[in-house]
């Protein structure tokens, strides 16, 4: 059976993709939000809440974000058990990683390489990576950027600008934790979720 991602990706995207702002204390603290051992060795600067990242600006005009995917490729693996329950939640600002690439539903599907940098509460997504074939090579590799919002357990996103073959889902079904992103899109009865680790600001 030919996976949604397949198709999405090929038609050309992935369960890819965001909320508000508060008031942000001026004084440093550490992101207590963020897993040990962030990508550059050193803690985070980050206001009061940790919903939220300093202010970056990876836009580029001749290829649409310049954010470095730097993920693991990640295997696609059929879901066990029943499949999960999405429940929204803040989505915090900061640097995913695509960590797991399961369906459920299919035998079959695409891995991932993928990085997305969530910034301005959550509303800005910056995409870049690869959708990977079922031997692991690279199926299409794209980067994207969108303006995201969410509705109780819906993230909706609009392409801004995208750059290679793939499509970011206008909706996708989602849980957010401090340390985690769990995006998933159903088309028929396979549910495709992949599931983002927060690696802390970027």
């Amino acid at each position: 059976m030919t996976s949604p991602w397949t198709r999405c990706f090929l038609a050309s995207t992935l369960t890819l993709v965001a909320c508000g702002t508060g008031a942000q204390d001026p004084s440093p603290k550490t992101d207590t939000g963020t897993p040990e051992g962030p990508r550059d060795g050193a803690a985070d600067t980050a206001p009061t809440s940790t919903a939220t990242c300093p202010s970056r600006d990876f836009s580029s005009g001749s290829t649409c974000n310049t954010v470095v995917n730097d993920a693991t490729a990640v295997a696609f693996t059929p879901g066990v058990g029943d499949a999960p329950t999405f429940t929204g939640g803040t989505i915090a600002d900061g640097v995913y990683h695509a960590a797991k690439a399961e369906a459920w539903g299919a035998s079959t599907g695409t891995g991932r390489r993928l990085t997305i940098v969530v910034l301005e509460g959550g509303t800005k997504f910056y995409y870049s990576g690869d959708v990977l074939t079922a031997q692991g090579g690279v199926g299409a590799t794209f980067v994207a950027t969108t303006s995201a919002s969410t509705s109780g357990n819906q993230l909706n996103q609009t392409t801004i600008c995208m750059n290679g073959s793939a499509q970011i889902p206008d909706v996708e079904s989602y849980t957010a934790t401090s340390t985690e992103l769990i995006l998933s899109i159903t088309q028929g009865s396979v549910i495709s979720v992949t599931t983002y680790a927060r690696a802390g600001c970027p």
